[in-house]
């Protein structure tokens, strides 16, 4: 099985699953894309996002900032968008939820 592209999307005022779910077609509005990754699944995308593994030193500080996000390692609230599949998943406080 072969990495998938996904490109990560922060939410950028973090409810942490208590505020409003967000909408696919307010995305920009309501989260910072960090970039596009390959990942195996959903998991392995959550599992290398966070900051430990890809910023263990601070590298990602400037990006983070640049964007006005305030979290390094990936979070409920946060999304997952499956580019070749064109599907949004919601970090939930238990697994993932499609975005419809």
């Amino acid at each position: 099985m072969g990495k998938r592209k996904f490109r990560v999307w922060y939410a950028r005022d973090p409810h942490f699953g208590f505020g409003p779910r967000p909408g696919k077609e307010k995305l920009k509005e309501t989260h910072a894309c960090l970039g596009t990754f390959r990942f195996l699944d959903l998991e392995d995308g959550f599992h290398n996002m966070q900051g430990e593994i890809w910023s263990p030193h601070g590298e990602a500080r400037a990006l983070i900032r640049s964007l006005g996000l305030h979290h390094t390692s990936m979070s409920v609230g946060d999304v997952l968008e499956d580019v070749e599949a064109g599907e949004f998943w919601l970090v939930e406080n238990l697994g993932f939820s499609e975005l419809k």
